[in-house]
């Protein structure tokens, strides 16, 4: 008897320590990973820098460990806006001007968060081109009229001392068309991002300005998100949001895996390239930590596009750009746990700068 009774209490003893083992499991797990994973979809613009850490997320499970079972897309412009808002798609990525004058139609997008506050375009020449001012009354390629291209290649001509008045624009497709444009003498220059321009540079093509070295020219991305998801379903923009920030960190930390996720997505075979374009896009240190949407990019935006958008003298951004879900996460602690005590700076300093 004495016998069976140590047996059984050897059972409850063990059985209680699986049940607490497994509950520290359990308890270790984000609570959203409990849940039923919500199926998504989301569409990328540019297969860029500005759409790499949608694939990380995904390669690296962090949509999955925040809940979401994450479908990542390319789609070309409008496809992106048009699937938000009807619900086929939580997300669109895409550069600010674009996504504020989505904003103002109808009232059905709102603009979460500013991934990226800096442009890695080059204005790449024909050998014949002296320099940015020779380009008055030459064409100039960019990916169609009044895309975020289009804008950055307006801002950057006009910093170079360029009456854009004069310029010709061609819509040319993306980057890879943009270069054949100007191999095949379509256009005389193109806003092209690397590493479409690497190759044409190092034959004679000329770069004749960087965006990337004119940070005063007001440059950022965002996220598109229906009104109705961050009203009603504010978590899910939460736990988007968490994954892509720790994309973000794993680039800055994973060059093996970030070069390997970049090669599946962007088709780039040549690890020459992709070394040399991690690395470069890295020094830039583009993404941010803490992507609150700038008050002076969307200043600038506005600057640039009322006189062909009226109504941005006047409609209320407030309502088209949210911070909220930035400032949860910044007030709950995640993103200093996430990126250490040395983001106290940038919180401070984006969190004042911010659009409000």
């Amino acid at each position: 008897m004495e016998g069976n009774a140590d047996m059984s209490k050897g059972h409850w003893i063990r059985g209680v320590a699986c049940a607490i083992a497994a509950a520290g499991l359990f308890a270790s797990a984000p609570a959203d990973a409990q849940k039923k994973p919500v199926d998504v979809n989301i569409i990328y613009g540019a297969p860029s820098s500005t759409s790499w850490p949608l694939w990380l997320a995904k390669e690296g499970g962090y949509f999955e460990k925040y809940g979401i079972n994450a479908t990542v897309t390319f789609g070309m412009h409008p496809a992106g806006p048009a699937a938000v808002v009807s619900g086929d798609a939580l997300t669109h990525n895409l550069g600010l001007d674009t996504s504020i004058l989505a904003a103002i139609k109808g009232d059905q997008l709102v603009l979460v968060a500013s991934p990226l506050h800096v442009g890695q375009f080059v204005l790449l020449g024909r050998k014949e081109v002296e320099n940015a001012k020779a380009l008055e009354g030459k064409r100039v390629a960019v990916g169609r009229i009044g895309d975020p291209p289009y804008f950055y290649g307006m801002a950057l001509l006009e910093t170079l001392g360029v009456d854009v008045s004069k310029i010709n624009w061609v819509s040319a497709g993306a980057p890879p068309q943009r270069a054949l444009a100007i191999r095949n003498n379509l256009a005389d220059a193109a806003m092209i991002t690397p590493p479409d321009y690497y190759k044409m540079a190092d034959e004679g093509f000329k770069v004749l300005g960087r965006l990337q070295e004119h940070r005063n020219i007001p440059i950022a991305t965002s996220y598109l998100f229906r009104r109705k998801t961050v009203t009603e379903q504010p978590e899910l923009v939460e736990n988007f949001l968490k994954a892509h920030l720790e994309a973000v960190k794993r680039f800055y930390d994973d060059k093996a895996f970030s070069v390997g996720v970049i090669k599946k997505y962007a088709k780039i075979e040549d690890d020459a390239i992709l070394s040399r374009l991690y690395d470069e896009t890295k020094a830039g240190n583009i993404y941010e930590r803490v992507p609150y949407v700038p008050a002076q990019a969307v200043k600038g935006i506005v600057e640039r596009n009322k006189a062909d958008t009226p109504e941005l003298a006047t409609y209320d951004l407030k309502r088209a750009i949210i911070q909220t879900p930035i400032d949860k996460l910044v007030d709950s602690g995640f993103i200093e746990q996430l990126f250490g005590p040395s983001v106290k700076e940038q919180i401070a300093k984006n969190r004042e700068g911010a659009f409000r």
